[in-house]
């Protein structure tokens, strides 16, 4: 049995599970996610939890006040008189509830300890009773590091299947054209991902080994003497050779999308909605180029570096309209990109990018051969011995 019970509409899903996490954090169960049991029938399925939880959550927004379904369940759970209402979206709610105080989360960014989230906690535990756990700030997710890669050096992450909304977070007024649709996709298999943008020293071992000269080096790293330093000026195919050396490839831009957000889908950066000097490498920081590897906060999933520093190049090419040919009623499993097309995308901002650029969900492009000051990758590998 849930202790609490989200009713929320399907276009809300990441706020909903923003907030379920939280709650969880909180030391509440929660039941949210509407994944039937194979055999089971959906509409069963959604009464017995129902049934069993000890207070009901609706989330109005301008999706769920038409939703026949939400209004449904919240008028169960007022009957019942468990019912909590929250505002996610400046919206009058329906008839029947409007004389209800709603909690307002309009606001809120994810954090379990913001002023908002607190007093609706406190209007959850007269209900259901105190978490059985004390609240505790938000648990990271759990990680696995690797040793460090014989070839290159450097350490990968274990980053595990799943699912998650990709492309533009909503209502993020910077989002492009090519960032929408936002659709749902499925990671089927896990992976290891660098844990930082390759490196210069690691990037001379590959060169030393394979007999290649250094790309030219950029000024503000003369001589390749800053070794911690993210390699840039490297093309795409420099890169993809390189990551072929480590015994990997460059990322899919599904993957690195999915690595990016770190778990925490329907935010604007991998780390909130927010951004200041304090987050990233971006346009006007004192670093005045690159900056070593790890001198800002990993994200959830201990990956430094995802938004910032230099841009990465992936595997995908490029297409305005890649989105728009994928499938809207289940999630796509394993994207990779066009089949055909001239140039390659890169993810992630950088130095000399304002911060818009290192939004999760922004998308740049170049030809394969460019070379830019600003550009570097990680590598991806299926296994790691």
């Amino acid at each position: 049995m849930s202790d609490i019970f989200i009713s929320y509409a399907r276009e809300d899903r990441p706020r909903a599970e923003a907030i379920a996490k939280a709650l969880e954090d909180h030391g509440w169960s929660v039941w949210w996610d509407w994944v039937i049991p194979t055999g089971k029938k959906f509409r069963r399925v959604i009464q017995e939890k129902l049934d069993k939880a000890r207070c009901v959550v609706v989330l109005w927004s301008a999706n769920s006040i038409e939703s026949d379904w939400v209004i449904e369940e919240a008028s169960e759970g007022n009957d019942r008189g468990i019912l909590l209402p929250v505002l996610i979206e400046k919206v009058r709610p329906p008839m029947g509830f409007r004389s209800m105080h709603a909690a307002d989360l309009t606001n809120w960014e994810g954090g379990a300890a913001a002023p908002a989230f607190l007093r609706f906690c406190a209007d959850i535990a007269p209900l259901i009773g105190a978490p059985v756990t004390a609240p505790t700030a938000a648990k990271a997710l759990p990680t696995t590091t690797a040793p460090p890669n014989p070839k290159d050096g450097l350490p990968y992450v274990w980053i595990a299947p799943g699912e998650f909304w990709m492309g533009a977070t909503p209502g993020d007024t910077e989002a492009g054209a090519d960032e929408k649709p936002r659709h749902q996709v499925r990671i089927t298999k896990g992976f290891w991902l660098s844990e930082t943008p390759v490196t210069v020293a690691a990037y001379q071992r590959f060169a030393r080994e394979k007999g290649r000269v250094m790309p030219p080096a950029p000024d503000f790293n003369p001589e390749w003497s800053k070794e911690d330093h993210p390699v840039v000026c490297v093309t795409w195919n420099e890169a993809a050779a390189y990551c072929k050396w480590a015994g990997g490839r460059l990322p899919t831009e599904a993957q690195w999308e999915y690595a990016a957000r770190g778990g925490k889908d329907g935010l604007k950066y991998p780390w909130g909605n927010e951004i200041t000097p304090e987050n990233a490498n971006y346009s006007g920081s004192k670093w005045k180029g690159t900056s070593p590897v790890r001198s800002y906060p990993a994200n959830s999933w201990g990956l430094y570096d995802m938004a910032g520093n230099v841009w990465e190049w992936v595997a995908d090419r490029y297409d305005e309209n890649y989105y728009a040919t994928l499938p809207s009623d289940k999630p796509a499993e394993d994207p990779r990109g066009p089949q055909s097309g001239k140039v390659r995308v890169l993810r992630g901002g950088s130095f000399f990018f304002d911060s818009s650029y290192l939004r999760a969900a922004d998308r740049y492009w170049l030809e394969p051969d460019f070379r830019y000051s600003v550009i570097g990758f990680r590598c991806v590998r299926e296994v790691v011995p």
